[in-house]
């Protein structure tokens, strides 16, 4: 069912409830985003097969045949020839279900109801992520490191990664319960992502940062130099494009990030090593 739209769209949104893809993608639309629709995940697919420039799909959790747990199973196999992110919608959040959609590399965990302008944040966040993926494969000339890990990858190293995927999509589920807003620390959620690009080898730039923080970019620029005058945070031009500038963990902001994980784990009685 897809829109009629003058652009060539590069978000798919699939939910089995027509209502709300009318709603997603007519808000989308009136914040610049365009989009196409699927009302299944058999639907996703054949887009995703004919539409080579599609690179962020909003799916709900629950739907009849595939649910989005097995769509994102699906998409893995096509992230690894096209940087691609997932933003997860549902209306029966679960711990379980979370989980499951942060192990397939979801970058968001959206619960209803929610606002085209949520949605389009997750967005832009993901078009980021997305662009940063695709400047490390270039880079490497290997797979985006959001591609699934094989079975023995599963180290000490992904399991953090996984973690703070978790401790991220918590900013989701604070923001969905609570005031957007109410608790903001841009600073904060910008040591979160630089955490999890680091332990998931992906670079970072100052622009995806930025869009992670939540927060204005004038805001979020000043909080990145109270960071880096901490000597949390270092800068440096991207080898391939000097006017991109990456963002790193130094020495000391590692060791703090890895001293806070280990001691959040332990309390859950979780084991990291």
């Amino acid at each position: 069912m897809d829109g009629q739209i003058k652009t060539a769209p590069r978000v798919l949104l699939v939910d089995d409830d027509p209502d709300v893809l009318i709603e997603l993608q007519e808000g989308l639309g009136l914040l610049g985003i365009a989009s196409l629709t699927a009302g299944t995940a058999v639907e996703a697919l054949d887009l995703m097969e004919r539409h080579d420039n599609l690179q962020v799909v909003v799916t709900d959790l629950q739907m009849p045949r595939i649910d989005g747990i097995e769509l994102l199973q699906k998409l893995a196999v096509r992230r690894r020839k096209h940087p691609m992110a997932a933003i997860v919608i549902t209306g029966h959040a679960s711990l379980d279900r979370a989980v499951g959609a942060l192990r397939l590399q979801a970058v968001d965990f959206l619960q209803k109801p929610l606002s085209a302008e949520e949605v389009a944040h997750a967005i832009t966040r993901a078009f980021a992520l997305v662009e940063d993926e695709a400047t490390s494969e270039g880079e490497t000339g290997s797979p985006p490191a959001s591609s699934p890990p094989r079975p023995h990858d599963l180290s000490a190293q992904h399991l953090r990664a996984r973690y703070l995927r978790a401790l991220v999509a918590a900013r989701a589920d604070r923001d969905a319960i609570f005031q957007t807003g109410l608790f903001s620390d841009p600073a904060w959620e910008m040591m979160l992502d630089l955490a999890m690009a680091e332990a998931s080898h992906r670079p970072i730039s100052v622009t995806s940062l930025c869009i992670a923080s939540g927060a204005p970019a004038t805001t979020a620029l000043r909080r990145i130099d109270d960071l880096e005058e901490a000597g949390l945070v270092s800068r440096v031009p991207d080898a391939r494009d000097r006017r991109r500038i990456i963002v790193h963990l130094t020495d000391l902001g590692r060791a703090r990030m890895e001293a806070f994980v280990q001691r959040q784990a332990d309390r859950l009685g979780i084991t990291l090593d």
